[in-house]
């Protein structure tokens, strides 16, 4: 069981059927773009799309575009373009944003995880002889369990840097629960 965004149990079976939700985010949310990846979602990104090249990808592989932009997000629901306006500045309430706008889940689980950086599947690895030259000495002895990107090849595991995460997306859901208590 994992909790979605209103705070509420689901089975990992319905989790993973809302990752089918793709998106192109623009160059001014780079930090969500990764956020979305490590929740699951097949996320494309890139610090050199011009406008235009968000709008035509978006149009051609049913895309949700992501973006801070007006103009963009003007001309994307012109075309008929699926597109969310980010208005928030910090992490936490530009994720409870996106799951109030595009109905995501606000979890994260390393085996439905993607690539943060390059957007590739991750596949899990226990023998440790496939990536002891790519892991710290420290990390290989503590952890049993690694995710490999099947496209860059970087390595992940479940160390601290998972707690945090874990931490943010729990107060960025508490932001929904408040906001949903305010309106009701």
């Amino acid at each position: 069981m994992v909790e979605n965004a209103e705070g509420r149990k689901e089975s990992k079976e319905n989790s993973v059927n809302n990752r089918s939700r793709r998106f192109i985010v623009d160059t001014m949310l780079g930090d969500l773009a990764r956020w979305l990846r490590i929740m699951g979602y097949d996320t494309l990104y890139s610090r050199n799309y011009e406008d235009w090249q968000i709008l035509r990808i978006a149009e051609k592989s049913g895309r949700i575009v992501v973006t801070k932009d007006k103009w963009l997000y003007i001309r994307a629901r012109k075309r008929d373009l699926k597109a969310v306006l980010i208005e928030s500045f910090d992490t936490k309430n530009r994720l409870a944003e996106l799951a109030r706008k595009a109905g995501i889940r606000l979890s994260a689980d390393p085996s439905i995880s993607r690539c943060p950086e390059c957007n590739g599947s991750l596949r899990e690895v226990r023998d440790k002889t496939l990536i002891k030259d790519r892991v710290p000495p420290n990390a290989l002895s503590v952890y049993e369990v690694f995710y490999v990107c099947t496209r860059c090849g970087k390595v992940y595991w479940r160390g601290g840097h998972w707690r945090n995460i874990e931490a943010v997306l729990k107060e960025a859901r508490q932001l929904i629960r408040r906001s949903a208590r305010r309106l009701s």
